[in-house]
């Protein structure tokens, strides 16, 4: 075996060097070995340097390999959907919650329609639903803007004289919010299922725990299939001040519901860009990097969206909600 055979044994898996490399490595040994004529070296030392030659040459192939080697491949990114759900709700579990006694969700509130008028309307709304530590509950609900939303619609309001259009901020002057339907039913997530802000919030973290748990409160003589009723009371849960882990186990539960699919790139009608968990009749709308609930978009037969729910804060704080001055039943104890 000469030296050649030996740096073969020892290099890497990887394809090996040209015949034009071996033989310019091959020369520049062999003429390094040989000692001129009329030099007087000692047989040993000969030796000895063909042999340090020869393991510099090792080292300088076997260098020049390892740095051809390709680095390991990073982690795979998430390419499916689901995949991309479930780093998000991986994410959304890990998330630390703000402190506070008070738990607050805004919503906006659009819909599309004609509304009695010749031309298509987008009607605005603010909603607030809030929780405190000795069960009082707050909500109310605020007209914030109705206008055409499309070029024809625009111009046909423009010919008809551009009138008022209401519901809309200062239409109702002696009642500008009122409050929302049954208080009393805030936290309720089903027909006979309604827990306390306690028993929400200690609710599992693992899609069939949490699935366990919940279909322990079904009754049939409530509601009579039982998939429907669960996919109900988790589509509320995801929406609700359980906990973040409670959330994210909600998300992965939903997604593997029959008749749901895991979607993305779904067309932002109103602003909602994230994954969807998608129903016959809508879709529940994520933010792909935080996990946090954007919204729910509401579809027409056809697949068009014509409403939607936008959540723009949802979360804990000290402070204290405080009711539109003029607002009616919109403080309630549950």
């Amino acid at each position: 075996m000469n030296e050649f055979q030996v740096v073969d044994s020892v290099m890497p898996d990887v394809p090996p060097p040209s015949a034009d490399q071996l033989a310019a490595a091959r020369e520049r040994v062999l003429a390094a070995t040989q000692a001129p004529a009329g030099s007087v070296v000692r047989a040993g030392r000969r030796s000895w340097t063909g042999m340090a030659l020869v393991a510099a040459a090792v080292a300088l192939i076997v260098g020049a390999v390892v740095i051809l080697v390709p680095r390991p491949a990073s982690e795979p990114v998430a390419v499916t959907p689901m995949q991309k759900l479930e780093a998000a709700a991986a994410r959304l579990a890990a998330t630390p919650e703000a402190k506070g006694r008070f738990w607050r969700r805004d919503t906006e509130h659009v819909m599309r329609t004609k509304n009695g008028y010749d031309y298509k309307v987008e009607e605005r709304a603010m909603e607030v639903l809030a929780f405190g530590p000795n069960r009082e509950v707050y909500g109310w609900r605020e007209p914030i803007s109705s206008k055409p939303y499309t070029a024809e619609g625009l111009e046909a309001w423009r010919q008809d004289g551009s009138p008022r259009l209401c519901p809309a901020r200062g239409c109702d002057k002696n009642m500008p919010a009122f409050g929302s339907a049954d208080l009393d039913l805030g936290l309720e997530l089903a027909d006979g299922l309604k827990p306390t802000l306690a028993e929400l919030r200690s609710l599992p973290k693992e899609p069939a725990a949490l699935r366990a748990r919940l279909l322990e409160s079904y009754d049939p003589q409530v509601a009579a299939e039982r998939e429907p009723w669960l996919e109900g009371a988790v589509s509320r849960l995801i929406n609700s001040p359980a906990t973040p882990g409670t959330r994210a186990a909600a998300y992965l539960l939903l997604a593997k519901a029959p008749g749901i699919k895991v979607v993305d790139d779904i067309p932002g009608t109103f602003g909602l860009d994230g994954l969807a968990l998608q129903f016959q009749w809508g879709q529940i709308v994520i933010d792909r990097m935080t996990g946090r609930l954007l919204g729910r978009q509401r579809l027409a037969p056809e697949g068009v969206a014509w409403g939607a729910e936008i959540v723009r804060k949802a979360g804990w704080s000290d402070v204290r909600p405080v009711p539109p001055f003029t607002c009616v039943r919109c403080t309630a104890r549950l």
